[in-house]
């Protein structure tokens, strides 16, 4: 029905308000990579659900943690691993 949208394997463990915002950080990842990064997500989302003591923060800091975790990961390993790089800067500048 939709031939140029890809399926993106979610997560195990995942707030169902986060799903699209997952997709979008995943799709810019190599599809070798996705996989791997998508188990990370669930295993700090899980670990961090079950640290929270008090029941109506748990989901809130699941959530907090593990969208950190990936949207640093996929803003500073994303660019790189797809094979772009900077110059590097020139002496005596900034």
């Amino acid at each position: 029905m939709y031939p140029d949208r890809v399926q993106i394997e979610m997560p195990a463990w995942y707030s169902q308000a986060d799903a699209a915002w997952i997709q979008e950080q995943l799709i810019l990842l190599p599809p070798s990579l996705r996989r791997k990064i998508a188990q990370r997500y669930s295993e700090v989302y899980e670990v961090e659900f079950d640290a929270e003591p008090v029941s109506f923060r748990q989901e809130n800091r699941a959530r907090h943690e593990a969208n950190t975790r990936l949207r640093k990961f996929v803003r500073t390993h994303g660019r790189a691993i797809q094979g772009y790089t900077t110059e590097p800067p020139l002496a005596g500048t900034r």
